[in-house]
């Protein structure tokens, strides 16, 4: 029931329902995208390229945003222009749309996340200024088949640290045969490469407040 909605859907031209769901709810959708993509990643940013808003997010098609999220993000980010980019309490759901686990509130940090321990900020209860996208590159990097969202975390933390909210945003679905439980260890190792990466690259300010 979010009002200044741009909602943009972008779907690879699937060969299974999703064309006649998407129709089902065509004047709701603000852009309609449906063509063959290089994948999830090249998918996003053709979603991101045609958006306009200020305030940006995404789901991918299992996952939902939880009643009054959205409102609750555009208060947030108006009433506090100095935060960046905020992430909510993880939580996941069946197949069947129940909630069965609820994480608790973390405190998430930069440091936290080159030590190796901030590795599942929940992407679709991520949001974040189109500034901070813009600063970071303004786009998912497509070298990663799966954790170009962790990719896109470690490009943000460079800029501006990640406020974590007492509230649920978004939920991630659990079902049988989803890639990121299949390819989880796919997954957790594009994670080791990108926090190599970053590790080797990080400057020598930021290292010398932490080196005793």
């Amino acid at each position: 029931n979010y009002a200044n909605l741009e909602y943009i859907v972008v779907d690879g031209a699937s060969a299974d329902d999703s064309a006649r769901i998407i129709e089902q709810y065509r004047s709701r959708i603000s852009t309609l995208i449906s063509e063959p993509d290089r994948g999830h990643g090249d998918a996003v940013n053709k979603g991101f390229a045609a958006s306009t808003g200020e305030i940006m997010g995404w789901i991918n098609s299992d996952d939902v945003l939880l009643p009054g999220a959205l409102d609750f993000v555009e208060r947030l980010f108006r009433a506090r222009p100095d935060i960046e980019w905020i992430t909510g309490r993880s939580s996941s759901m069946d197949e069947a749309g129940q909630i069965g686990w609820v994480g608790p509130l973390r405190a998430w940090s930069r440091l936290r996340f080159l030590c190796g321990d901030n590795r599942w900020i929940q992407q679709e209860s991520t949001f974040w200024r189109r500034s901070l996208w813009e600063r970071a590159g303004g786009a998912l990097d497509l070298r990663y088949s799966l954790a170009n969202d962790f990719d896109l975390w470690r490009r943000f933390f460079r800029h501006a640290e990640v406020y974590s909210v007492d509230r649920h945003l978004g939920c991630f679905r659990i079902r049988s045969g989803q890639r990121s439980i299949k390819f989880k260890s796919l997954y957790e190792g594009e994670m080791a490469k990108i926090l190599a990466e970053e590790l080797a690259g990080i400057g020598a300010v930021y290292r010398a407040a932490f080196d005793e």
